[in-house]
C-alpha cells in the first residue's frame, strides 16, 4: 500500500491520456482506402493497449508502432499496424454474441481478481457486441478494484456495467470505481452506486472475514483514490466533481449544481460565479455521496435506468444476441474455498499431532506421527504458496517444517542408536 498514491496518480494521467482514442470494427487504409471489417483479438509485443470511447466515435487509434492481430471478414486473421488506418466502431465485423462477467460479491480475493482478468481479456478478444459486467458488490481492496478497472479500460470492445441489485443492493465502494471504468452503466430501480471507501488489504484471515470493509487509510491515500474516480469518470463524460464526492476523507466534497446558458454544471460553492442559481445541493461537505439509480441517471454518473437483462439488451439493439456467461469467477471462488477446506483439515491434523506428541510415545509411533506431521505442513506449505488468498504466513510454515525434520532425524538416530 505504501506505494499506492504513486500508482493511483499514474493509472489516473494514463487514462486522461487516452481519453481520445478509439477502438472499433471498420479499418480503412489511409493510403490505399482499403476497407476491412472485423475486430482485434489480440496486442502483440510491442503495440500500445488503448482505452475506448463509446459507440458514436470516429477518431483514429494512434498506437506504437507495433502489430496488433485483427480477425476480418474479407481476409481472416491479418497483423495490422493501427497508426496505418483509421479505425471505427461500428459492430460490422462483430460477432452477435454478447459475454457476461460477473462480480455479485466482494471484491477481496486475489485469485477471483485473476480470473476477472482473464474473463475480460478473452471475452474481448472472441469479438462480441460488448461484455456485459453484472454488478452486485458492497466493495473492497482497492487495489484489486483498479486491476479490474485496468482490465476494462485495456479491453478491446464496450464493455458496458450492468449494476442489477441484489443481495448487496448496488456498486458501492470498489464496486462503483469498476463501473466507472465501464463505457456505460445501466442500474436497476432500488439500487445504489457510491460510498467508495478507500479499503486496504486485509492484515490477517480474521480481518478478510469482516463485511464491513471499514479499515480506511488516511487522507493522502483518500485523495489519490478520489483523484482515481474522477479520472474514470472523466475518460466516459460523467461528472468527475461527483464522482470524487464518492470517497470520504478530511476534504470530503461539497457538490452542487448550477446552470450557465442552459448547461448543467456540478461545482464546489467556492467555485460558484455571481448571478448563478444553485439547482440542487448533492452532496454537503463531510458526506459520502451514494446516488440512488434515478439519481446517478439524472446526473449522468449512469445512462439509464432498465428492468432486467433482458430489456437492457433489447435496449443495446442485442436482444438477438447470443448471450454466454463467463464462470472464470465463479469457478476461482470455488476453487479458493476448496483449498481453504483442505487448508483447515492440514491445520486440523497438525495441531493434533503436536497434542499426541506431547504424550509419551512408542519410538516407531512417534516417528509416524511426525512423518503424518510433515505431510501436513508440505499441504500447507503448497496451498499457502498456491493461493495467497489464504493469508498463511508461508516463513512461519517453512521453520516448522524445519523444526520436524529436525526432530525426525534425532529420533531416527535416537532408534538407530537403540537398536
Amino acid at each position: 500500500m505504501k506505494n499506492l498514491k504513486t500508482v493511483v496518480a499514474s493509472t489516473s494521467a494514463l487514462l486522461i491520456l487516452f481519453a481520445g482514442v478509439c477502438l472499433a470494427d471498420t479499418f480503412i487504409n489511409h493510403q490505399t482506402n482499403e476497407t476491412l471489417h472485423g475486430y482485434i483479438t489480440s496486442r502483440l509485443p510491442g503495440s500500445a493497449q488503448s482505452a475506448r470511447q463509446d459507440n458514436s466515435s470516429q477518431k483514429a487509434a494512434e498506437t506504437e508502432d507495433g502489430p496488433t492481430s485483427v480477425f476480418t471478414q474479407e481476409k481472416g486473421l491479418l497483423k495490422l499496424i493501427p497508426k496505418e488506418w483509421e479505425i471505427e466502431r461500428d459492430n460490422l465485423g462483430r460477432n452477435n454474441k454478447v459475454i457476461v462477467v460477473p462480480v455479485d460479491d466482494a471484491i477481496m480475493y486475489e485469485i477471483e481478481t485473476d480470473a476477472f482478468e482473464k474473463a475480460i481479456a478473452e471475452s474481448s478478444q472472441e469479438g462480441p457486441l460488448f461484455i456485459l459486467v453484472e454488478i452486485d458488490t458492497p466493495g473492497g481492496r482497492v487495489d484489486l478494484a483498479q486491476r479490474m478497472c485496468t482490465a476494462i479500460i485495456d479491453a478491446d470492445c464496450n464493455v458496458i456495467a450492468f449494476v442489477k441489485g441484489g443481495k448487496y443492493g448496488g456498486a458501492i465502494s470498489a464496486g462503483a470505481a469498476v463501473s466507472l471504468s465501464c463505457n456505460k452503466i445501466y442500474m436497476t430501480e432500488n439500487t445504489i452506486i457510491g460510498a467508495a471507501t478507500l479499503v486496504t488489504s486485509p492484515k490477517d484471515k480474521e480481518q478478510n472475514k469482516d463485511k464491513k470493509y471499514e479499515d480506511v487509510v488516511n487522507e493522502k491515500y483518500s485523495s489519490a483514490w478520489r483523484a482515481y474516480l474522477a479520472s474514470l469518470a472523466q475518460q466516459n463524460n460523467r461528472p468527475s466533481l461527483l464522482a470524487r464526492a464518492m470517497v470520504n476523507g478530511e476534504n470530503s466534497i461539497e457538490v452542487v449544481e448550477v446552470n450557465q446558458g442552459g448547461k448543467r454544471l456540478f461545482i464546489e460553492p467556492i467555485n460558484k460565479m455571481p448571478g448563478q442559481q444553485v439547482a440542487r445541493t448533492w452532496n454537503k461537505s463531510g458526506s459520502l455521496l451514494t446516488l440512488t439509480a434515478r439519481e446517478a441517471v439524472d446526473c449522468t454518473i449512469a445512462d439509464g435506468l432498465v428492468g432486467s437483462r433482458e430489456q437492457l439488451l433489447q435496449q443495446l439493439q442485442a436482444g438477438d444476441a447470443n448471450v454466454v456467461t463467463d464462470k472464470k469467477v465463479a469457478n476461482a471462488r470455488k476453487d479458493l474455498l476448496l483449498a481453504q477446506r483442505k487448508m483447515n483439515e492440514a491445520l486440523k491434523d497438525f495441531d493434533l499431532k503436536v497434542e499426541q506428541s506431547k504424550y509419551k510415545q512408542p519410538a516407531q509411533k512417534f516417528m509416524s506421527m511426525l512423518r503424518e506431521a510433515k505431510t501436513d505442513v508440505e499441504t500447507i506449505k503448497t496451498l499457502a504458496k498456491k493461493y495467497p488468498d489464504l493469508h498463511m504466513d508461508t516463513e512461519s510454515v517453512e521453520k516448522e517444517l524445519t523444526s520436524i525434520n529436525a526432530a525426525y532425524e534425532n529420533a531416527l538416530r535416537e532408534t538407530k542408536r537403540r537398536n
